[in-house]
């Protein structure tokens, strides 16, 4: 969710004109910088921190033991997209400080027209892969615990990649209006004017608000629901055994869930870190409609607090690797197995070279 979409629509629908007619000036700066230097200092150490969890998560996921497992492949996909997010707003971010702060022109001055849309395109497809590959991983979590017994695609190898291949096409298919109407605006990818009014509608209400968050957390919330259900069900069927049976029952629906308590955990953080930033988007539209003119001081007081809710948002795309060190045990397995062959082929090539010396 970028300022630019809510500045259009701050820009557009309060309609502030002087008493000759003309449109005034709006510039959107703040009266507290805060929120700025504060996105410009963190979103480095968190894309920084995140693109490396994100290839530990795709090498672990790769390993032998794991590969074949349908989740993996989500959990793979997942890495990539939310790497790919990461280093997308990292470039909004400099483009950013260039044009604020060194008043010289962004990032994509050289840009034209046809790379501004495919740009802007592949920029926000990626953002609507990640959220819609953790609605991906709800679904296979509520028939892997629901219905285990139950032959599904999106839970076979070849049908998760599948799968991911019919949801990056569909998304794709979503954001096909950006090529129409982005162009090279003053050194910017923008929207053309003629396609301003609309664009703006479809970015903020159609994909900032609808496919980025609304229809992705409801699903995640029911799909989470059913799944969190069946797991207490099965833990209290379990009590029902003597103590002996009951004991190692318990062990093996423990064991068993695991990786669906994992994957819950990342679905919910997928929740709450991009709240803040829906709610703000919320309340910015309302006050776009019951203020008028108003809005732009409200904008311009909330800013500093948007900027943190874009922090906050971006969290998201870097924190499943320490979800999954924390609640994956098969994960930190392999991830240690990962380090102990790269420690013990040290040591041997070390050895190794020790014994041709001496000989």
């Amino acid at each position: 969710m970028a300022n630019a979409s809510l500045i259009s629509a701050v820009a557009n629908s309060t309609e502030n004109w002087n008493d000759n007619g003309t449109v005034l000036h709006m510039e959107f700066e703040p009266a507290d910088r805060w929120g700025f230097w504060v996105k410009q200092v963190m979103t480095p150490i968190i894309v920084a921190v995140g693109i490396i969890g994100n290839c530990f998560s795709l090498i672990v996921m790769k390993s032998v033991a794991l590969r074949h497992k349908s989740y993996s492949h989500y959990i793979s996909a997942l890495a990539v997209f939310d790497s790919l997010t990461l280093i997308g707003r990292q470039v909004g971010t400099v483009n950013e400080y260039y044009i604020s702060q060194l008043k010289e022109p962004g990032l994509f001055s050289g840009f034209g027209y046809t790379l501004c849309k495919l740009f802007n395109f592949l920029e926000h497809t990626c953002y609507l892969m990640s959220s819609w590959l953790i609605v991906l991983m709800a679904v296979e979590r509520v028939f892997a615990v629901c219905l285990p017994f139950k032959q599904c695609i999106i839970r076979k190898e070849s049908g998760a990649i599948i799968a991911i291949c019919a949801l990056c096409l569909i998304v794709s298919l979503t954001q096909a209006f950006r090529f129409v109407m982005i162009g090279s605006i003053n050194g910017a990818c923008e929207a053309e004017e003629e396609f301003l009014v609309l664009f703006t509608a479809l970015d903020i209400y159609f994909y900032q608000v609808t496919l980025t968050f609304v229809i992705p957390a409801g699903i995640v919330l029911l799909c989470n629901s059913l799944v969190i259900h069946q797991i207490f069900y099965v833990i209290r069927k379990a009590s029902h055994y003597n103590e002996s049976h009951s004991t190692r029952y318990t062990r093996v629906v423990s064991k068993r869930h695991k990786t669906s308590v994992m994957l819950l955990i990342v679905s919910f953080s997928f929740i709450l870190t991009l709240l803040p930033l829906f709610i703000f988007t919320i309340i910015i539209d309302i006050s776009v409609k019951t203020k008028g003119p108003g809005a732009y001081q409200i904008y311009r007081k909330m800013l500093p607090f948007h900027e943190l809710c874009i922090i906050i948002s971006l969290l998201n795309y870097g924190v499943n690797f320490f979800i999954y060190i924390l609640w994956g045990r098969s994960f930190r397995f392999e991830l240690r197995k990962i380090f102990m062959r790269e420690r013990t082929s040290s040591y041997i090539a070390t050895r190794t070279k020790e014994e041709i010396i001496r000989l």
